[in-house]
């Protein structure tokens, strides 16, 4: 009989699409927080990522209760709820994109990252960072802002799970099972007894060592 009948093994594992991203760009952000004080938003146009339509939302001026914040959320397209089957988990990754030149390729990075849950019975729910830099740094910080105007990078990643049953039982598998393998193939027998020969040689080890201190104390006065 195969050492194998009567074992099988499925694997369970996270998956994950392609990580991809959308750039959000704002200018003239001192005429948009007159436009849009504290509480009121940005949206950008729907965009399509990680098999999905997104739209970011910005508050300028931050959200409620976030005055003089820069607030980023994405929200999953109301177009796209019925693609949902039950909860979806995002890694959702927001990040300012440094200007071009020198000082911005010097500047250090400046971002911030979660998995939210986004259920189809709450959508369509916004998930992100209510404070995601405050205005007053972002105005002072030339490597991301120039000429009222800064750009966001938003890099989305859907996270899954999968449960197959594997096609052939791996021999490390049996071992971790305690299962002997009985298999008549060559090389599986030179590994088997291979292995064994180690266990002897540690046994046999053990019992030298053992009876060696057994006999110096044994002879000593």
């Amino acid at each position: 009989m195969s050492p194998t009948a009567g074992v099988s093994v499925s694997t369970i594992a996270a998956t994950a699409t392609a990580t991809e991203c959308h750039m959000l760009k704002i200018d003239g952000l001192k005429r948009l927080r007159i436009m849009h004080p504290t509480g009121a938003r940005l949206e950008s146009c729907p965009f399509e990522a990680a098999g999905h339509t997104w739209r970011i939302r910005c508050y300028p001026d931050g959200a409620h209760g976030h005055a003089g914040f820069i607030s980023l959320y994405l929200v999953l397209d109301d177009a796209a709820a019925d693609a949902v089957a039950g909860d979806m988990h995002v890694e959702v990754k927001f990040s300012m994109v440094h200007q071009p030149g020198a000082l911005g390729a010097l500047w250090p990075a400046h971002s911030r990252s979660k998995t939210f849950i986004f259920s189809k019975h709450a959508l369509p729910f916004p998930h992100g960072f209510p404070k995601f830099i405050p205005v007053e740094e972002l105005e002072w910080s030339p490597g991301f802002f120039r000429d009222d105007g800064f750009a966001v990078r938003c890099d989305i990643t859907v996270i899954g799970k999968a449960a197959e049953k594997d096609p052939v039982v791996q021999a490390r598998d049996l071992k971790r099972l305690g299962v002997v393998c009985h298999c008549k193939d060559e090389m599986c027998k030179r590994h088997h007894s291979g292995a064994a020969r180690g266990v002897m040689w540690f046994r046999e080890a053990f019992v030298k060592f053992f009876l060696g201190c057994f006999q110096v104390y044994e002879n000593s006065p």
